[in-house]
């Protein structure tokens, strides 16, 4: 089975609660890593490979998975965030603002705002290269599960993930 995950940004609270679950992970009590395996799937809305009854190193490797994948979300969020900043002199939403504006002055703000939406969106800063073109930022990754075992995983762009006859959304 394989199944598609879109890279989203994560809030910070999330990142914070992730981060509390993964002492638990590594509990000496099976119990306790049994929850904190749920709830790290929860949390994150995606499968590390981790499980609960698996060997030491097996537990390792998809803890070190986890803490890779936190790194890179902090670092993409950053990147956007010191993107938004640089983008001098583009105004931000007001209603109160847009209810005294004309409709010339209205379209204009808006689309100042729709300039900003663009360059935010085509920002790829910390994103790796799609292994399939090679050319955009990847925004999908395909993890392959069998038997309960997180594989290999390929990362595309989104064109390149829609040519894949075998990926549904997860």
């Amino acid at each position: 089975m394989i199944r598609a995950a879109t890279r989203g940004m994560m809030r910070g609270v999330k990142r914070k609660a992730i981060e509390e679950v993964l002492p638990l992970l590594e509990a000496e009590d099976a119990f306790t890593r049994l929850e904190a395996e749920k709830r790290l799937r929860d949390l994150a809305r995606r499968d590390f490979g981790y499980r609960w009854d698996g060997s030491d190193a097996d537990r390792a490797a998809a803890l070190a998975r986890v803490r890779a994948w936190l790194q890179s979300t902090l670092r993409e969020e950053k990147a956007r965030r010191a993107a938004a900043a640089a983008a001098p002199g583009l105004a931000t939403l007001d209603i109160e603002k847009l209810k005294g504006m004309s409709p010339q002055q209205m379209e204009k703000h808006l689309q100042a705002l729709l300039g900003k939406a663009q360059v935010l969106a085509g920002f790829s800063a910390g994103r790796p290269r799609c292994e399939g073109c090679g050319q955009r930022p990847a925004t999908v990754e395909i993890v392959e599960v069998r038997s309960r075992r997180a594989g290999q995983v390929l990362r595309l762009c989104d064109p390149c993930a829609a040519q894949r006859g075998d990926v549904r959304g997860g």
